[in-house]
């Protein structure tokens, strides 16, 4: 690639070689049709592509290496390490004071946004699927990446009620569901466990 090309276009390049990856190695469990507002037509059955978590729980304790100045867990950087190593780098943030939400887990250290296409716009169809293999590989890889949660495109998706599957998010009273921030649609938010 040429150093002109933009982080989003990197992004979208290493999610597209990614897929590639993925079909190749479950043999086509995942579909390239994505449903709107909902996740994947197909399903990503367990890769098992991601390194399991081994290392002691913790507080925020390491610098947040998406440049926010503040810090992450040690299960977050994993989680973030294994993401790179998986798809290259994209547009994340992670740590922030988020001071309008005193539940998030942004000053926790422990949640992070990965954003598909252009932040506060609603995205476009590749941004979208590239959204989805990014969000269904966090589901598929929960338990070794110590994943609590994953909303995407107005769903969540989470440990607690994995039986449930994809749900509608609601914005907890907190957020607007239908912008494109507030409804998770310009980014991926994924939340790791204490």
């Amino acid at each position: 690639m040429s150093t002109a090309t933009s982080p989003a276009t990197t992004w979208g390049a290493a999610a597209v070689l990614g897929l590639v990856s993925v079909v190749v190695l479950v043999g086509g469990a995942i579909s390239l049709d994505v449903t709107p507002g909902g996740p994947p037509a197909g399903t990503l059955s367990d890769t098992r592509d991601a390194t399991p978590f081994t290392g002691a729980g913790g507080g925020c304790t390491i610098f947040d290496p998406t440049g926010t100045g503040g810090c992450v867990t040690p299960a977050t950087a994993w989680l973030l390490q294994q993401a790179g190593a998986r798809f290259g780098q994209q547009p994340t943030s992670c740590w922030d004071a988020h001071a309008w939400n005193p539940t998030s887990d942004h000053p926790k250290g422990r949640g992070c946004d990965v954003t598909f296409g252009t932040a506060g716009r609603f995205p476009g169809e590749s941004d979208k699927a590239a959204g989805w293999v990014f969000a269904m590989w966090l589901v598929s890889n929960a338990k070794a990446l110590h994943v609590s949660y994953v909303i995407w495109q107005g769903q969540i998706w989470s440990t607690a009620r994995a039986g449930e599957g994809w749900r509608t998010y609601t914005g907890g009273g907190v957020y607007d569901p239908t912008s494109p921030v507030g409804g998770h649609y310009d980014h991926v938010h994924v939340s790791v466990l204490p």
